[in-house]
């Protein structure tokens, strides 16, 4: 690898000067600039990120750590995220992984947005400092460097609750994802939340789990429609794809979506509003999800004054599935 002393020795100047130049300083003139410029590009010279980083304690890059990419709900939220590290003049790196990414333990980046499970609380607390500030969107953690920027789940899930129950549904079922996802419990815990307020039974035997995917939904609904003789009028689903494949799976066991059963989903993903039927669902603003995310970690980053976060929108749209 060219160094800047292999660039010096070649421009016949000092390091120092090399530095200067590479920098954009002004304290050498445009002519030596271009002489060392043009012999930088010559060698092949690119300089060291992670060398500067450390020489001024501080990484002007951003990590998002996700669980994965499945699904489409993340590119509104990423695009919300990059328009406020682009602002800020920082870079953004995206790691997916299923164990703890070294880039986070070894202080790569600056500071971190975390929406991976896999990421354990207690990893967090220790790593998190003053310097290097997390914001996590996947759990609750009580720590003075690491804030929580939580969806509320439950408050949709109320809005499809209501819906259904103004509809005159009296039995409704659930359609849970993995127990690691941390939204996805919280939907659960307010569907049986809301069921209770409404007086209505909550019967574990309603209650489908799935893994997030459309296939899921659809084989987990067929399997339950074949060990059963009666079923719910509706269903609320921890996200639109899984609702999508239930409502698949209705179908093909000859169902008629919403006469015979109902379905609510939740994200309100684009591909929502163009199924047959079009899905009601609940809508998250997930581009300012990550806005807010992003505002909140740089808030931190430049020891700015908090304030309390912003909550993040969410309403229930409507649509030929109820």
């Amino acid at each position: 690898m060219t160094t800047l002393k292999d660039v010096a020795r070649e421009a016949n100047v000092s390091v120092s000067t090399v530095s200067y130049a590479i920098n954009g300083s002004n304290l050498i003139s445009k002519g030596t600039r271009d002489k060392v410029l043009q012999v930088a590009n010559e060698l092949g010279y690119h300089p060291n990120g992670n060398a500067k980083n450390l020489k001024k304690n501080k990484s002007d890059i951003i990590g998002l750590f996700l669980s994965g990419f499945k699904g489409p709900f993340f590119n509104e939220m990423l695009e919300g995220i990059q328009n406020e590290v682009e602002r800020n003049g920082y870079e953004m790196v995206v790691c997916a992984s299923s164990d703890m990414h070294r880039l986070l333990k070894e202080r790569y980046v600056g500071g971190a947005i975390i929406l991976n499970y896999h990421i354990p609380d207690d990893l967090l607390q220790v790593l998190a400092t003053e310097k290097y500030p997390f914001v996590v969107l996947d759990r609750e953690i009580d720590h003075p460097h690491i804030e929580q920027i939580l969806l509320p789940n439950k408050k949709g899930i109320n809005h499809a609750i209501d819906h259904l129950v103004e509809n005159g549904h009296q039995r409704i079922g659930f359609i849970a994802g993995s127990k690691e996802s941390f939204d996805g419990e919280k939907r659960l815990e307010g569907f049986g939340e809301a069921l209770q307020r409404h007086q209505l039974p909550f019967d574990r035997q309603d209650i489908i789990r799935a893994d997030f995917t459309e296939v899921s939904g659809l084989l987990s609904m067929k399997a339950y429609l074949k060990d059963r003789k009666d079923y719910p009028t509706a269903f609320v689903s921890a996200n639109d794809e899984m609702a999508m494949g239930a409502i698949k799976a209705l179908q093909q066991e000859g169902f008629k979506v919403p006469e015979d059963i109902a379905m609510v989903g939740f994200d309100d993903i684009e591909l929502a509003k163009h199924f047959q039927p079009a899905l009601s669902t609940i809508r998250v603003q997930q581009k300012e999800w990550g806005e807010i995310s992003a505002r909140t970690l740089f808030q931190m980053i430049n020891k700015e004054e908090r304030q309390q976060p912003t909550t993040i929108p969410i309403e229930l749209v409507v649509r030929q599935s109820t």
